[in-house]
């Protein structure tokens, strides 16, 4: 199960961790995005110990990409807009592979899946998530 966090939820979590205990569940994942990894890395990673995060809407513009590499993901989700702007590029696969190498399952959320199953692990990609609204998932308000 994956419960989306945004900041407001995450600001909680971050403050009274003991509060989420419920949430410490090997099958439970908390889905964050770039921003609030950004702005609350260190504090994250402590919390990595007992809750485990997937990051959603990957990467903007100027992301950090140590940040992203670096952190204990269990699962990444891949934007439409990025999957389609870089999977054709000779670079994308080596890029994913790191993240499945660790475990960590890597899909595309789009309103139709763009390959096949057998395309996508070709990218080192798990497989796919139906967006059903367009933009962001995870809000930084």
């Amino acid at each position: 199960m994956i419960i989306p966090f945004d900041e407001m939820r995450l600001q909680g979590l971050l403050k009274v961790p003991d509060a989420y205990a419920h949430l410490q569940n090997p099958r439970v994942r908390l889905g964050i995005n770039y921003l609030s990894l950004k702005a609350h890395s260190v504090a994250l990673l402590e919390l990595t110990k007992k809750f485990s995060f997937w990051l959603y809407d990957f990467a903007p513009p100027g992301a950090d990409w140590r940040l992203l590499k670096n952190f204990p993901f269990s699962g990444i989700v891949l934007s439409e807009s990025f999957f389609n702007e870089n999977y054709q590029k000779f670079t994308f696969p080596f890029f994913m592979e790191p993240f499945r190498e660790r475990g960590a399952e890597v899909i595309v959320r789009s309103h139709e899946p763009t390959l096949s199953p057998e395309q996508f692990a070709t990218l080192n990609i798990s497989g796919w998530q139906h967006q059903r609204s367009a933009g962001e998932l995870l809000d930084n308000k």
